[in-house]
C-alpha cells in the first residue's frame, strides 16, 4: 500500500495540478466550468482544497500523486471556517454562467444528500498517467476506516459510469441518480458502515 499522510498548506499548488489533469475529461467538471477549463479548474480545485485543508480531511500519497477531499457532513455539521470568503473569492473570477451552473450543481446534489451525519468524498484525483497503481484507493482508506469505526456512512457523487464501478468495488454500492438541468448523468453514491 502507497504511503499517504494528512495534506498541509504547502501542498496546494501540487494538488490543484493533480485535481486539474485528473478531471480534464470529467463531464462534471466540463460542465461546470465549461470553455476556460484550463483557466479555471487550478482556481476551483484550489478553493475545494482551502476549504478542506484546515480540517485535516485532505489526504496525500507522499508524492502528491493523488488527492482525497473529505468532509464531515449531515447533523449540525457546520461548514469549515472561512469557506464562505474562499467561495466569494472564486465566484469574483468567474463570469455569471459558471457561478449559476455551480449553483445549479450544488441545489440538485443537495437535493438527495442525507440529513444524518456522513463523511463527503467531495474530490478523488490522481495523475493520469499513475492510474492503476492503487493511489486512489490509499488516500481513501483512512477517512473509509475511521467512517467504520464511528458507523458513519460516506457518500460523493460523480459523473462517469466508469468512475461509478471504481466506487461500486470500494463500498459505495447505494446509487441515487441527481438530476441537473443541462448537466451531464450524475449519480450520488452512498457507502455504509462495513463490519469489522
Amino acid at each position: 500500500m502507497p504511503n499517504v499522510r494528512v495534506a498541509q498548506t504547502d501542498d496546494r499548488e501540487a494538488v490543484t495540478a493533480v485535481v486539474s489533469a485528473a478531471f480534464a475529461d470529467d463531464p462534471a467538471w466540463s460542465f461546470l466550468l465549461g470553455d476556460d477549463y484550463d483557466e479555471l479548474a487550478p482556481l476551483f480545485a484550489g478553493a475545494l482544497f482551502d476549504t478542506r485543508v484546515s480540517t485535516g480531511g485532505v489526504w496525500v500519497t507522499s508524492d502528491v500523486a493523488a488527492v482525497a477531499m473529505w468532509e464531515p457532513l449531515g447533523g449540525d455539521t457546520p461548514r469549515p471556517v472561512g469557506s464562505e470568503q474562499i467561495w466569494k473569492a472564486y465566484r469574483a473570477v468567474v463570469d455569471v454562467p459558471t457561478w449559476e451552473r455551480l449553483c445549479a450543481y450544488e441545489r440538485a446534489v443537495d437535493s438527495v444528500r442525507p440529513s444524518t451525519p456522513y463523511w463527503y468524498l467531495g474530490v478523488l484525483a490522481c495523475r493520469p498517467e499513475r492510474q492503476g497503481e492503487g493511489l486512489a484507493t490509499a488516500v481513501m482508506t483512512p477517512v473509509l476506516q475511521r467512517a467504520d469505526g464511528e458507523g458513519v456512512g460516506c457518500c460523493l457523487e460523480t459523473s462517469t459510469s466508469s468512475n461509478k464501478l471504481f466506487y461500486e468495488r470500494r463500498g459505495f454500492t447505494q446509487a441515487t441518480p441527481v438530476h441537473i438541468a443541462s448537466g451531464p448523468p450524475t449519480w450520488w453514491l452512498a457507502r455504509h458502515p462495513q463490519a469489522r
